[in-house]
């Protein structure tokens, strides 16, 4: 059986200069990789606030604070309960009754 494979023999840097060893070749795509992934902005909280001035607000500030707010044990019991025994609540396969054990 004749395999094709799949691979970069070569590869050209920045400069035009071609790679072929396998060490060289990671280099080059480790540094360009690491090039496209820099913030090009060391500041960004002008841009964060010109960008979400534009966003509307659906969430009130009493809302957000109380969505932020950490969970307590006695919140996760009441719903736990509130839930109908033998029912998955998601595509885990877990039922309630497995999360009230």
């Amino acid at each position: 059986m004749n395999k094709t494979h799949k691979r970069i023999s070569s590869i050209k840097d920045e400069d035009g200069k071609i790679h072929q060893s396998h060490e060289e070749i990671e280099a080059v795509l480790v540094q360009h990789f690491q090039g496209i992934a820099q913030e090009n902005i060391p500041v960004r909280e002008p841009f964060i606030k010109d960008l979400t001035k534009h966003i509307p607000k659906l969430v009130s500030r009493e809302d957000n604070f109380n969505l932020n707010k950490p969970i307590t044990e006695k919140e996760v019991s009441e719903v736990l309960n509130e839930m109908k025994n033998g029912k998955a609540p998601g595509p885990d396969g877990l039922n309630v009754d497995f999360f009230k054990a």
